[in-house]
């Protein structure tokens, strides 16, 4: 199995995951959420939840979820469009802003721990592997 590529990189993947999700629970936050607040810093103002969800690669009902908790946390607001009252647009709430600033050097310092001693050539190389392998998959 150490040389089955999606043994090797599920496996690398879940280890990585689980080390950034317990850094963050320290600070009284997961993973997703701070994926979700990350995302909803870098927009001008507001998306919608399906934009966040295709965003963040998750499914609108397991998205729907985790709104309802960072709400509860005044974390973010929903926002009523008002030409769709279908649609719900998503906002940080000042509190949400300041626990993704005080947040994102933590992530950061992740990325930099995980890229120590890899070269911008060996993550170009890295990234283009990854790109074929998708294309690859999406092939058949």
């Amino acid at each position: 199995m150490s040389k089955c590529i999606g043994f090797v990189t599920n496996t690398t993947m879940k280890t990585i995951t689980e080390d950034f999700n317990r850094r963050l629970e320290k600070q009284g936050m997961t993973r997703i959420q701070w994926i979700a607040l990350y995302f909803l810093n870098r927009a001008d103002k507001s998306i919608s939840q399906k934009q966040l969800a295709s965003l963040m690669n998750i499914q609108d009902s397991s998205l729907a979820r985790l709104i309802d908790r960072m709400e509860r946390d005044g974390l973010i607001n929903r926002v009523e469009n008002s030409d769709d009252k279908r649609v719900k647009f998503l906002e940080l709430t000042e509190v949400g802003r300041e626990r993704i600033d005080e947040l994102l050097p933590l992530g950061k310092h992740f990325s930099d721990l995980l890229l120590e001693d890899i070269t911008d050539e060996e993550l170009d190389i890295f990234d283009n592997i990854l790109k074929k392998m998708l294309n690859n998959i999406k092939k058949y």
